[in-house]
């Protein structure tokens, strides 16, 4: 079946919805068990793409596969990857000789070629240039991409998916990619689904297809149903068995049909926009310069040819070929650094953007604290128990896992491991389990044991615990006063209870946990905030947590909990001096709690709409949505496959410094960018105008050597010459000498242009000049004047009149990258030694291409001459950079720039900022306060229902298992 046209991509994966259902039937082998074939005829019974090797299933689920069967599966069905489709090598280069640029190299090209076909022999140099620049050009672009290609290829690698599958009756981690039917893997919250998998057990799986189908709400998936490779699970834990790997799976038979769209970053706008202007501006004037040379030349084919290869060759010249190179080597420059700091860059244009960023929503536990959790001493509600036994019953509430268990279930295992020998444990035969469910708020498990019989084990929020113990009335009170107390102090609190020989469980008592900032972190958010960016944390954890966490690191205390923003009203309604309207409270917060996915959507929606560049960190498959909503998604260290895939860059390294080198980085790159773009664009005009004004000087009439040349003109392979060499040493502008800026940075489109067009329209008007003295050396009969400091006798001939204003453009193009690198004068920072060495190379060798070569028509020049073009060059570069300084002054002070307003975005709302001794007396007053509405203890001994249950719902998350879907695990 055909793709159907008029499908309209939505986000990233998604189509039209009235073409979903013929694309899943597609995908699925339209639905149904159809046989292919006619069995009357004995033709062969085709497999369907619904159809099931039996003898996949049969697996054994207590060892999995062996590795000799594992190894022969991966023989027969291949490694579970989509076939990519291979390009040759051969086409991809010639690919590099056809588009619009190199398609006008081809048609300069073509004129010369022309021309040397019909006599005129001197024109075979400048056919050959303008091959070697065709070459040049798609050679470098060819090989650029190649390593691109290169390494991205090793980015994928290094971000594979992995897979937690069972071989030889133990777990290991995997790559995804060596999974073959009739693994049995471990499907968990917040993993991507390696393959598709039929689901084993009697619990259930949430699982997020919209990848995959469009459908925005999860699927609850049960047992024996299958769940896709791709989709992402929302909620539960279940083992699994393979039954389709790569290009077999629903997946791999859809994606040739799901399009995929890239989302235009800033930067894209910006050099599209700066295009866009300069090929319109160049292509009306030299439209123009062609009839003007048409009309004063002649209408002869020969004459024509020439006009029309003189037009191309200097819109070739004035359109900014290599700005797209340079930029994408810069930024690609900054990114092989980045990767050297941890940081690995998935969309380059996300460093430009990083520049600009306002405000960095993070994540809390992680990121902002060690994810590594400490456990204090118990809290016991049984004489009988001592600390390392509530440490031991507690690990046998966990999953049994070699690798793979989350961080509460690691840190609890490692503690009772350190009094038990794990071969004492592995007597305790785990006969079920029940894994996490935010819905359940715990975990419990079945155990049996020689001695001690077969019991069970539960840990999780201390509510929802009681709520199951027979001893509840005795030992509630107690326990939700410790439970709010540790929550006070930022402690995550875990119930444990253990079945009786009657079967009932008891509690046994409460454990402590805490989460600590990271040593580096306070100092890298006020590094941030001397940046002018500010640091929102947002959390699933329990205000209370949050608002502890923020005062130890200096963020703030305007911590909104996500219920107190539902109820704000959406409206721009105000209350007294405060602002309570949702988008105010979002822009003034310090940090959110209790937050959920689509709330952390909300967040980063409302700050874009206020102007902002928002970066989100995340590194669950919860965050994903808003990581690809944010201009920049970061994927911390540890994040899940589905957090990786929607981001932009990726830390292999722990905590939020690596951010911070990050921005700092890109300022760098973005100010190295942004300085080319205003040097590029200032050349454009330079040589358009320039030329176009020398149209109208007539050679003929001022110099006895030019009575055929009506028009003022270079030779092509010198204006080639001008371009190609420019560009080509302005590539080291990528490693420029740069302080980067101490605020979040913005184009200002109209500053670039203005200063652009002073540099541009200042070396214009020094070259027009120049031209001008050497028009006036061509009368024999002159004695004295300003050429007889250029010229021996203060006369010259037309061909020399030439290489000086050749040499005059190579000199000026060059040098006035050194006046827009800067906003002061040009001296205030120390080029790199690199864009010094290619200056340098780049102005001797044209010098000495005027000095002992003749290109066309052109002459020789000799050393006073030279001299004198040098000093001239300089000097003008003086009162070019001078000029330009007064450009930034202009546009300062006459606010042609509104720069206040993009950097005041993230200090437009009041926030609120506790000094120490107000920061005292409002964690007393919010410990009063819980403490009131935690327990009324007489109310509650003669009403324990009604106080109970909603306490139980108050106090849960604080309790470690809150609202979050990544609680368990810590990631909250």
């Amino acid at each position: 079946r055909s793709t159907p046209s008029g499908w309209k991509i939505r986000g990233r994966h998604s189509c039209r919805m009235d073409e979903q259902k013929r694309l899943v039937d597609h995908a699925a082998g339209d639905g149904s068990n159809k046989e292919i074939g006619d069995p009357e005829h004995g033709e062969y019974k085709e497999m369907t793409a619904d159809f099931v090797d039996p003898s996949i299933l049969k697996t054994s689920l207590e060892t999995g596969l062996t590795s000799e069967e594992a190894s022969e599966r991966l023989r027969i069905y291949g490694f579970n990857e989509l076939p990519e489709k291979e390009e040759s090598l051969i086409l991809k280069f010639l690919s590099f000789f056809w588009g619009p640029m190199p398609i006008m190299i081809w048609l300069a090209a073509l004129v010369e070629f022309i021309q040397c076909l019909s006599g005129r022999s001197e024109h075979w140099p400048d056919f050959g240039v303008l091959l070697g620049l065709q070459f040049i050009n798609g050679t470098v672009a060819f090989f650029e991409e190649y390593n691109a290609g290169n390494a991205i290829a090793e980015l994928k690698a290094s971000l594979a998916p992995k897979a937690n599958v069972k071989r030889d009756g133990k777990f290991s981690i995997v790559n995804a990619r060596e999974l073959v039917p009739g693994d049995v893997i471990v499907l968990q919250i917040g993993g991507v689904i390696p393959a598709d998998a039929k689901l084993m057990g009697d619990l259930s799986l949430q699982v997020d297809q919209a990848a995959l189908t469009g459908e925005s709400l999860p699927v609850t998936l049960h047992k024996n149903e299958t769940a896709k490779m791709g989709s992402t699970v929302k909620r539960g834990e279940m083992d699994a068995i393979v039954v389709k790997t790569g290009k077999d799976t629903f997946f791999g038979r859809a994606a040739g049909m799901v399009a995929q769209v890239e989302q235009q970053g800033r930067f894209q706008k910006v050099l599209f926009n700066v295009m866009v202007f300069l090929m319109a501006l160049a292509s009306v004037l030299v439209i123009i310069i062609l009839v003007i040379l048409i009309i004063d030349n002649g209408t002869s084919s020969g004459d024509v040819l020439t006009s029309v290869g003189t037009a191309v060759v200097l819109l070739i010249a004035s359109i900014p070929i290599a700005m797209q190179v340079v930029a994408t080597v810069t930024m690609a420059v900054g990114a092989s650094i980045l990767a050297s700091k941890k940081a690995i860059v998935a969309r380059l244009s996300a460093i430009e953007e990083l520049a600009g960023m306002h405000t960095l929503c993070s994540d809390k536990t992680g990121t902002l604290t060690l994810n590594k959790l400490q456990l204090d001493d118990p809290i016991l509600f049984d004489s009988k128990m001592d600390a390392d036994r509530l440490f031991f019953i507690s690990a046998l509430a966990a999953k049994r896992l070699d690798e793979g268990q989350d961080a509460i279930d690691t840190c609890i295992m490692n503690k009772a491991l350190e009094s038990v020998p794990k071969a004492q444990m592995m007597e305790y035969k785990q006969v079920a389990f029940i894994p996490f469910d935010p819905s359940i708020k715990r975990t419990e498990a079945t155990i049996e044991h020689p001695k001690e019989g077969k019991f069970k084990v539960t840990k999780g929020a201390t509510p929802q615990i009681l709520e199951m113990c027979e001893n509840r009335n005795r030992v509630e009170q107690k326990a939700l006063m410790k439970v709010n107390d540790l929550a006070d102090r930022g402690y995550r609190a875990l119930g444990v209870a253990q079945t009786d020989e009657h079967g009932v469980f008891q509690f046994k008592g409460i454990l402590s946990l805490f989460d600590p900032p990271r040593v580096d972190t306070k100092a890298t958010i006020e590094m941030a905030q001397e940046m002018g960016v500010q640091v929102k944390m947002i959390t699933g954890d329990h205000t209370a947590i949050a608002i502890e966490t923020a005062r130890r690191l200096g963020m703030g205390s305007t911590i909104h909990s996500i219920n107190k923003m539902r109820e704000a009203p959406e409206a721009d309604v105000n209350v007294g001096t405060g602002s309570t309207n949702r988008d105010d409270m979002i822009l003034a917060a310090d940090g959110f709690a209790e937050v959920l996915p689509e709330d952390k959507y909300k967040i980063v929606e409302v700050l874009q709409q206020s102007g902002q560049i928002v970066g989100m960190t995340g590194d669950g498959v919860n965050d994903a949505p808003a990581l690809k909503k944010a201009e920049i998604g970061i994927a911390v260290e540890g994040a899940t496959d589905a957090a990786r895939a929607a981001a932009d860059i990726v830390l292999t390294e722990p905590g939020l410094s690596v951010i911070i080198t990050a921005m700092n980085m890109s300022r760098k790159i973005f100010q190295r960018v942004r300085n080319y773009c205003i040097f590029r664009i200032a050349g454009t005009i330079q040589l358009i105008f320039f030329f176009f004004t020398a149209v109208f000087y007539r050679p003929n009439q001022h110099f006895d050597d030019a009575d055929d040349q009506k028009n003022f003109r270079l030779p092509v392979l010198a204006v080639v010459l001008i371009t190609l060499v420019n560009d080509a040493c302005v590539l080291t502008i990528s490693r420029d000498n740069v302080i980067p800026a101490k605020d979040p940075q913005a184009w200002h489109l109209k500053e670039v242009f203005l200063i652009a067009a002073i540099l541009g329209f200042t070396a214009m008007v020094e070259s027009v000049l120049l031209l001008q003295i050497g028009f006036s050396a061509g009368d024999e009969d002159r004695k004295e004047g300003i050429a007889c400091i250029f010229f021996d006798h203060c006369t010259a001939s037309y061909g020399q009149v030439q290489s000086l204003i050749f040499l005059n453009l190579c000199l000026s193009d060059f040098i006035t990258v050194f006046a827009a690198r800067t906003r002061g004068f040009f001296f205030t920072r120390r080029p790199a030694l690199a864009l010094m060495g290619a200056g340098l190379l780049a102005t001797l060798s044209m010098t000495f291409v005027v000095a002992v070569a003749q290109l066309g028509t052109m002459k020789t020049i000799n050393l006073r001459t030279i001299v004198m073009v040098w000093v001239y060059a300089i000097l003008w570069f003086f009162v070019q950079d001078f000029m330009k300084v007064i450009g930034y002054w202009i546009v300062d002070t006459c606010k042609i720039v509104d720069r206040s307003a993009y950097l005041n975005l993230v200090k437009s709302k009041q926030k609120s900022r506790l000094d120490p001794e107000r920061a005292k007396k409002y964690s007393q007053a919010l410990r009063k306060s819980m403490h009131k509405a935690s327990i009324d203890y007489a109310f509650q001994a003669e009403h324990p229902v009604a106080v109970g249950g909603y306490q139980a719902r108050k106090r849960s998350s604080i309790a470690g298992y809150g609202r979050d879907t990544k609680a368990h695990s810590l990631l909250g």
